[in-house]
């Protein structure tokens, strides 16, 4: 029988869905575009005619205050995971450099997985407190006092430990040249947007600065030129060694921790990292070269995830801090994180948000159901190599303590005073231990 009543209401329908749908499509993704991009030409409005009055003339109207508000565009809302990468392999990078992997290699601090575990967490937090906390040390430019001190604080850590090794000024020079130019890079290979050209700038301001603060000398007035400089020193300073390969083994198996062995999945993660390397640093680590094939399926995953991003997904609307640390002072005012010695006044601590195979500072579950997702992340999916517990730190971190196991009780006064003097001011409250 013949229903062309019932026929003709289907062709209806369906010709309905389709529409709606395509209409619904053409919708969203018109919004992800005029969302998509709000921030950042919001963020150009507000600097873009300080880098164009000055672009070329060898000066900058930009402080590096205002080169961090502008870098939070790209690292804490547009990409947060790839410039986190970014500043990662900048770090890792750098093994390449015999005086460098020496330098580490003799600390013995990189021959254990949980000497290296706990190395690489406190390294990321140290660098995310500079990063992502405010230079100035206040939360808001109108604020008179520093209220948050997280910054100065972790670089006089990393300064006072630098003071304790023969590190040479050129390599010091480098890695901080790498912090400032493997963020665009990464952008341009494999980001859903490059960076601008007022952005570039704004990452050569910011890591300057943190690079004066450190006290490196010699740091090349332009972009261009420390790019020239970078290429000249690598072609003397990086070479193979065996050193180069052993610490960068150890760091390679701490970030591929989480990647399971099942079907070599583990093995190919090796061998896609080492296509992300530049030839030059690959044959300095005694890498093996690997085939185009892996190079291309590196490529496609990485831009398959930024075209997604850059088409289909809406902006965050909240910042991201690479899932490291809180930005914000009321992350401060937990009063649980605190040591209470019977000998010492409490001194407040805190917990990273982003734990590596050793769960460093990982706070003890005191729910039921965190006691069955902490157990079921160690035991079932192995997301974790321990419990959490006192011998990892569980009580959480001050930033005066971290990086060297043997020097986590020293230099705590020295660290306070050379970040006092970093300010220019006195601290106090939290993460100070000045009661």
């Amino acid at each position: 029988m013949n229903f062309p009543g019932f026929l003709s209401f289907q062709v209806v329908s369906s010709s309905h869905i389709a529409i709606i749908s395509a209409t619904s499509l053409t919708l969203y993704l018109s919004l992800v575009r005029a969302l998509r991009w709000r921030r950042y030409n919001a963020m150009h409005r507000k600097y873009l005619h300080k880098y164009s009055e000055l672009e070329g003339k060898g000066l900058t109207g930009i402080t590096p205050e205002e080169a961090q508000d502008i870098i939070a565009t790209s690292a804490l809302y547009d990409m947060p995971a790839l410039m986190t990468y970014a500043l990662a392999f900048a770090l890792f990078k750098t093994y390449a450099v015999p005086t460098i992997s020496k330098i580490l290699s003799d600390t013995k601090e990189l021959e254990s997985a949980s000497s290296v575990s706990k190395r690489y967490a406190d390294t990321e937090i140290l660098i995310s407190n500079w990063f992502y906390c405010p230079l100035s040390g206040k939360s808001t430019p109108a604020q008179r006092e520093i209220d948050d001190p997280r910054a100065m604080i972790a670089l006089a850590r990393v300064n006072w430990l630098h003071s304790k090794y023969p590190i040479k000024n050129d390599d010091y020079l480098y890695t901080l040249g790498l912090f400032v130019f493997e963020p665009e890079k990464w952008a341009r290979l494999y980001g859903w947007r490059v960076l601008s050209p007022l952005e570039s700038h704004a990452f050569f301001i910011f890591w300057v600065e943190i690079g004066r603060r450190m006290g490196i000398r010699d740091i090349p007035k332009t972009a261009q030129l420390f790019k020239q400089w970078i290429v000249e020193y690598e072609s003397t300073a990086v070479y193979p060694i065996q050193t180069n390969h052993s610490v960068a083994h150890y760091t390679t198996e701490e970030l591929l921790h989480a990647v399971p062995e099942f079907l070599g999945l583990k093995n190919l993660a090796r061998r896609l990292t080492i296509c992300a390397l530049d030839d030059n640093i690959r044959i300095a680590m005694m890498q093996p070269s690997q085939p185009r094939s892996l190079h291309y399926l590196l490529k496609f995953i990485l831009h398959s995830v930024g075209f997604i991003q850059r088409y289909l997904c809406l902006p965050r609307s909240e910042s991201n801090t690479g899932s490291v640390i809180d930005p914000s002072s009321d992350s401060l005012n937990t009063e649980s994180n605190l040591n209470t010695s019977s000998h010492a006044p409490p001194l407040h601590r805190s917990h990273p948000k982003w734990f590596s195979a050793q769960p460093w500072y990982m706070p003890e579950p005191q729910t039921l159901w965190g006691k069955i997702k902490i157990w079921a992340a160690v035991k079932v999916f192995g997301l974790y190599d321990a419990m959490p517990g006192k011998e990892l730190k569980s009580n959480g971190y001050r930033l005066e303590e971290m990086v060297s196991v043997l020097l986590m009780a020293c230099g705590h006064d020295d660290v306070f005073r050379m970040a006092e003097r970093l300010y220019g001011c006195p601290m106090t409250g939290k993460l100070s231990s000045r009661k």
